[in-house]
């Protein structure tokens, strides 16, 4: 498979495409290019089976589609893990890098790099490592954008794109923060945000909210 393809299978599974439809427009927006492209992409990854599209909702992986988009979202962690690890990157700076090394990366030496890094659960993002804790995450973590209540909450993942990562530094949230949605402008479309970790106030707009995942605190 080219790599432009496993970009779209691993996008798709990172968008919760798993489980959702997610729109065309959304993948778009994502790899940064336009929607009559992502529709060419899908079609073409329709007719081999890895995704299954319905006009009007959007696209969804294949089960086979969701595995392969798992093994290589796994190389691609592992490969920022090292970066920061060993060779001392920033968490921000690490995704452009992993993703050129991905698509190269075996599964013999995939295995052989989660062995020498001791086996990490978690990449600098947040996102799990081993399948089987992958599977668990994507199932219990849920986009900020799409709390309704106003439980207090843990940051789970960011989704590892260099700008939204370097946002979220601004704003100083991490991963495992405990935060809680206080207010609501829909006007405006901004969340108001209670981080309880650092004691601080912050304001998200629901569109870059949508890309940070959390899980419930109570569960």
């Amino acid at each position: 498979m080219s790599p432009t393809k496993e970009d779209y299978l691993k996008v798709l599974f990172e968008l919760g495409a798993w489980k959702i439809q997610v729109p065309n427009k959304e993948i778009a927006e994502r790899l940064n290019i336009s929607p009559p492209t992502v529709t060419e992409m899908m079609n073409s990854l329709v007719k081999t089976g890895w995704v299954e599209y319905t006009p009007y909702k959007g696209s969804m992986l294949s089960e086979a589609g969701a595995e392969y988009a798992k093994k290589l979202i796994r190389k691609h962690r592992l490969w920022e893990v090292f970066l920061v690890k060993n060779l001392d990157f920033n968490i921000d700076e690490v995704h452009n890098e992993a993703e050129l090394l991905e698509h190269s990366t075996s599964d013999i030496l995939a295995d052989q790099l989660e062995k020498y890094l001791g086996y990490p659960e978690h990449c600098p993002h947040g996102g799990a490592i081993p399948l089987e804790l992958m599977d668990t995450q994507e199932k219990v973590s849920i986009r900020l954008s799409d709390i309704k209540n106003d439980d207090i909450i843990s940051v789970a993942r960011i989704l590892n794109e260099e700008k939204l990562v370097q946002h979220f530094k601004r704003a100083n949230l991490n991963i495992n923060d405990d935060i809680q949605i206080t207010g609501r402008d829909k006007t405006i479309d901004l969340l108001y945000i209670t981080n309880h970790t650092t004691g601080e106030e912050i304001e998200l707009s629901r569109t870059i909210a949508q890309y940070l995942f959390v899980v419930d605190k109570s569960e």
